[in-house]
């Protein structure tokens, strides 16, 4: 019987600075039944003439450019759409991450040997350092439903966690086709996450206790920019609480842990909208927990800044801390240009503290009237998607 059909899909925009590596191990895998498909988002780079370069060197690489630009989640279903009928697992691999040379082959291998397993994760490297150690050693396959249990009590943003990327997992498309389209909630910013729970609801979950995969981080990654300004992360692991937990959590569990997070999910808000994060984080955030049926008001802000205020006072280490982030950003939004130094420097002190007070008003919207009406519930037109 010959090797079962995988596809490689690599949706990507403006990713030509990290795209050759990516190709460059899919060529070099050890397993040679992959087809490679490579969806451009309309880039304004040199991403489409890389991505051709290769396909012409091997006819299993297949170029796609699509138009017109989608934003990230609703591409990353366009390209899953473009995966063959024939195809029994699919590979996703970002533009900015690579593949170990045994990927595939050990991959393949692990769902022949399990078909009851629907999702394969392994060990991860984080550009030095490794990731995914929440498996026991001794164990592979999991039952689905437990995995899920685990991750959304406290898991994902804890020491247990076992999916890593979308670059270090593989799925079998019998299991991900039953899903019916789209694959990715284009409501959700880790989309990732909600379908690799769907998958796990009727399936069991593997793993591989090894190292297959690389991820990069770097400035312009999502985890740097989008992720970490609005906060994404800990909002919807709050969300997927809400949504799973009920399901396969007893009450006892799930209220414990609603509570935890609940707690920390204030605390990190407070501390953003407090620090200037403004009208499009706090609209993103009441938008998506109103889907998942909660509604978030000024108590829940006002709740978290009394809680931080708290561990300021019982915990100067943490106080320090979170001094010493707000004076990096600060320092960011302020630092001076070569050419302005002489004029900075020969200011006097209410000069500068005149035009600090105007930095705060024009970049901290939380001071602004706006911001407190949305907070007590007025209807503020929401600035558009960022």
């Amino acid at each position: 019987m010959g090797q079962p059909k995988v596809t490689v899909v690599t949706p990507v925009y403006n990713g030509a600075k990290f795209l050759s590596e990516a190709i460059e191990s899919v060529l070099a895998q050890t397993y040679s039944n992959w087809e490679y498909i490579i969806v451009d988002n309309s880039s304004s780079d040199d991403t489409l003439a890389i991505a051709e370069r290769h396909a012409a060197r091997d006819p299993r690489i297949k170029v796609h450019r699509a138009t017109p630009h989608l934003p990230v989640i609703a591409h990353w279903n366009r390209a899953f759409r473009l995966i063959p009928a024939d195809t029994v697992y699919c590979k996703e691999l970002h533009a900015d991450d690579i593949l170990f040379p045994n990927c595939l082959a050990e991959m393949v291998a692990f769902m022949e040997r399990h078909p009851s397993v629907s999702l394969v994760s392994s060990y991860i490297m984080y550009d030095n350092w490794v990731s995914n150690n929440g498996v026991p050693l001794k164990t592979d396959v999991m039952p689905g439903r437990e995995v899920i249990r685990r991750t959304v009590l406290g898991g994902w943003l804890g020491s247990w966690y076992v999916f890593g990327c979308p670059s270090s997992v593989m799925i079998r498309m019998a299991a991900l086709r039953a899903l019916g389209e789209p694959a990715y909630d284009e409501n959700l910013r880790h989309a990732d996450v909600d379908l690799w729970y769907r998958l796990l609801e009727n399936n069991d979950f593997g793993f591989i206790h090894q190292v297959l995969s690389c991820e990069r981080t770097h400035e312009t990654s999502q985890t740097n920019t989008f992720t970490a300004r609005y906060s994404t992360l800990v909002l919807e692991h709050f969300c997927f609480l809400r949504h799973y937990g009920p399901r396969y959590a007893s009450e006892q569990d799930y209220r414990r842990a609603h509570r935890q997070q609940l707690r920390h999910y204030r605390r990190r808000i407070a501390r953003r909208l407090l620090g200037g994060a403004g009208l499009g984080y706090w609209h993103l955030h009441r938008k998506t927990l109103s889907r998942f049926g909660y509604r978030l008001t000024a108590k829940d802000v006002a709740i978290g800044a009394l809680t931080e205020l708290g561990l300021w006072i019982i915990d100067m280490r943490h106080a320090a801390r979170s001094v010493r982030k707000l004076a990096s950003k600060i320092r960011r939004r302020t630092r001076p240009t070569d050419s302005g130094l002489k004029r900075f420097a020969g200011t006097s002190t209410r000069s500068v503290a005149d035009g600090l007070r105007r930095l705060l008003l024009s970049r901290h919207r939380i001071l602004r009237r706006p911001f407190y009406r949305s907070l007590a519930g007025a209807d503020v037109q929401s600035p558009g998607s960022p």
